[in-house]
Order: C-alpha cells, then structure tokens, then sequence
C-alpha cells in the first residue's frame, strides 16, 4: 500500500537535498510511496514545502534516491500548522503520516500551482469557449503588459472588443463580477475630479461617502491572496488627469507600499473619530498590489486627447482592425480555474533585460531632434517588458511592440517632424521592428495629407 512520508532535516544540516538518502536509509520507505519535504530556515524548522514528490527508485544500502514533483501548490505550510495537524513530536528522518494527515497538509496549500504556459493555454481556450476571438500576440502582448505595469490603456475604434479583453482575462483568472473582483466603471464626461473614484467627505453631515471604485480598492487590500481587475471604460470621456491624477502619480512609486493615495488629512480623519463619526475608510491607502487596471480609449469626435502624462505611465495597445470574416469554433468551455496572487506573481520577472538599450538610446536622440522624447521611467518599463516577455515572445518581437506602444505615442506634430520620422522608418528597417514601420509610415501619410500628425488617428 503506498504511504506518505514527512521528509524532515537535520537542524545542523544546511543541505536537506544531498542528505535525503541518509534520512531515508532506516526507514521503510519504497518505490512509489511520496514524500513531503519540511524546509528549515534560520536553524528552525519552517514549514512543508507545497511539493508532493513520488519515489521513483531508492537503493537503501547506497543511499542512492531518485524522486519526481508529481504536484505542486501556491503556499508553504508553517510548521506550526503540521504540528497542530499532526498533534505529536516529530524529528529528523522520514516520518510517515496518515492518508486524512496528508490531505489536512496539502489542503492547506491551497490551489494547484499553474505554469505561465497552462495560464495561457487555458486563456485562449477559455475565450473561445466564450464566442470570443483576439490573436495569439494581442493575448501574450496584454498579458506581459499586466506584468510590467499595473495600468494598461487599450486604444482604438468603439466595438473592436478593448473592454471585452479585459473582462474576459479577468474572469479566465478567477475574477469575476459575481465574486466582486472584478469592476468596470464607466467614465463620464462630468468627471472633473476624483471624488467620482475616491469618495469626497459630506462636511453637513461628518460622514465619508465613498463610490464603487473606493470600496472595491478597500475590498482587494483586505483579500491580497486573489487578484482585483478595475476597469474604467472609455476612460478619455473626460480629461484623464482630472479624475485619475492622484492614480497616475502612485503607480510611478517602483514599491507598492509607497502607492500612497491620501483621502482625508490624518487631522480631520482624528476629529472626525473623536466626534464619534463612523467613518468606514482610513485617511489614506495604498494602491494594493493585487489591483491591476485597464483604461479602454475610444479615438473618435466624443473623447479627449491623451496627454503625455498618461500615455507615459502605460502600454497602448490599438484595436483598429477585426476580421469580421473569422468566426470562432464553438468549444465546450474549460474547466474554471482561480489564479492565486502568488501563483500569477512568480510569472513577474524583476530583473530587466538591458540588451536593448543601446537601440533605445539612439531612438531618444532621433526624437531629440524634433525636441521630442522620453524618460527613464519609459526606458526602465521598455527594459521590463522585454524581460517578461521571455518564453512567451521573441526578444525582437517584444521590442517592436515596446518602440510602438511605448515610444511612438509620443510623436505628434507638423511638417517639422517629417525628416525625424524618415528617420525613424530607416531606423525601423535597419533593426527589424515592421509593427513599428508600419505604424510610423502611416503617421507620415497621415502627416502629408492632413499637415498634422499623431500616433492617435
């Protein structure tokens, strides 16, 4: 019958992997059984790594040990917690436990680890099985946006499906409306200052009165374990800035503690208080971590032009063609999964793949020329971008897509700008970057028919 094995160290052993046979050697261990392995850290015992391991071969006069991960959760069990499920000592070497011991364990881990690769192979399934259809780069492009920066715009004709993207990503997550983590707002043109987002205090009465965007922040602070999806729809309605400035300045903060937005001073917050006033928000909070935002931009007669201040601080990704001639297969929909903040977090990679940034230097002193450019923050986002993009897309494709959503929503201007983007179109075909080209030389053909031109049409 096959049993289930603690794998617990020596405390004076800094290596638990190379002494594993020696752990095992007395005990009854064999082939097939599986083992959950107890880490240490700082000369204690810390908790239940969130591995099941199967034992492929074991040779017991060697020491000789072979196992495979057979599953893998999202959370270390702290050792406490085992104690409390296993309500006896245990020391080093292999300790066997029950079948209704094993399962109170890895309930405890909680959901099933998910690779990058599944995530995003059930992401395509699971929008399909919706009647829905975006390509596979727009798919990978959105996603690496999301890892990069928690705000992305989504740019172009009313109906190409920007809204509908951000809906259906979060929902293939595990974020939902019905399960509240999921909110999409739309943006009115009466929008002049963030009370709409924020809430604003009823000085008659003493009382905070808060909005839907405001308690659903409120809401993801308290539940960091699950990612939050806020979406403000046709976000250039009104001037971005009015009402989402305070916004645009804390995500500039590279710590998410630092995503300070203040909502009463801590004066009038204590007073307040003192007063016996039932005030239900704190006087300021920080953006949570597990909040990510989407603003989908109409370009049409209705809306406002995007400022630099915006456009600096995210991915633009256009949506101005839909093969309406292409209809998706109808496919049985997934079975649903729930994507833990943590598991979706070890898909981020910090470290920056600086390997561009000679070539992103030049493009700087090209739109220098025509007194136009952009900062560290972009250079830095570009850097990042191209790091989280790896095993999902090329390198060069993942800086082509960087120089067209996050350089050329810069260019705008008349007939002074033509030899700078001449310029940029040699540039473009020198290094290989034809999403970038294209994009440029229509600019330019707009800019000779119209005598203006921008990278929003």
């Amino acid at each position: 019958m096959t049993k289930i094995y603690l794998l617990v160290p020596y405390l004076n052993d800094s290596s638990m992997v190379t002494d594993q046979g020696a752990l095992l050697l007395h005990s009854s261990i064999e082939e097939s059984d599986f083992i959950l392995r107890v880490s240490t850290k700082n000369g204690a015992y810390d908790g239940v790594l969130p591995n099941v391991e199967k034992v492929v071969y074991f040779n017991r006069s060697s020491g000789l040990l072979n196992i495979e991960a057979t599953k893998t959760y999202t959370k270390i069990v702290p050792f406490h917690v085992i104690l409390d499920i296993l309500q006896r000592p245990i020391s080093a070497g292999a300790v066997e436990i029950t079948h209704d011991e094993y399962t109170a364990i890895v309930t405890r881990m909680q959901e099933l680890y998910i690779s990058e690769q599944e995530f995003l192979t059930y992401l395509k399934q699971y929008i399909l099985s919706r009647g829905y259809y975006f390509e596979e780069e727009t798919l990978y492009n959105y996603h690496i946006c999301l890892k990069t920066h928690p705000f992305v715009l989504l740019a172009g004709l009313s109906g190409t499906g920007k809204s509908k993207l951000a809906q259906l990503y979060a929902e293939a997550v595990g974020s939902t409306r019905e399960n509240k983590r999921f909110l999409r707002l739309a943006v009115r043109p009466s929008w002049n200052d963030d009370r709409f987002l924020l809430g604003y205090l009823n000085t008659i009465t003493g009382e905070y009165v808060t909005e839907p965007a405001i308690d659903f922040l409120l809401r993801a602070e308290k539940d960091r374990d699950h990612l939050y999806f806020f979406c403000l729809d046709e976000m250039n309605l009104s001037h971005v800035e009015y009402y989402f400035s305070q916004f645009l300045s804390a995500l500039e903060e590279d710590k998410t503690t630092d995503r300070i937005i203040p909502l009463l001073s801590e004066t009038v917050w204590n007073q307040l208080k003192a007063t016996g006033k039932n005030i239900t928000v704190p006087h300021s909070f920080a953006i949570p971590p597990n909040v990510f935002f989407t603003g989908t931009v109409n370009v049409d007669e209705t809306t406002r032009s995007i400022s630099d201040k915006v456009v600096d601080r995210a991915n633009t990704i256009e949506f101005f063609t839909i093969d309406l001639a292409y209809m998706p297969p109808a496919i049985a929909l997934p079975k649903p999964i729930s994507l833990t903040s943590e598991n979706w977090n070890s898909y981020v990679q910090k470290q920056s793949n600086t390997s561009y940034r000679t070539s992103i230097a030049e493009i700087g002193q090209i739109l220098n020329k025509a007194h136009l450019g952009f900062g560290y923050r972009v250079l830095h986002d570009i850097e990042q971008y191209i790091a989280n993009s790896q095993n999902i897309l090329s390198a060069q494709v993942a800086f082509d897509l960087q120089v067209k959503q996050r350089v050329l929503p810069h260019i705008r201007g008349a007939a002074a700008i033509t030899s700078m983007l001449d310029e940029l179109i040699v540039f473009t075909q020198e290094h290989d970057l034809p999403r970038s080209q294209e994009r440029i030389e229509e600019m330019k053909g707009r800019l000779s028919n119209d005598g203006y031109t921008s990278f929003w049409r």
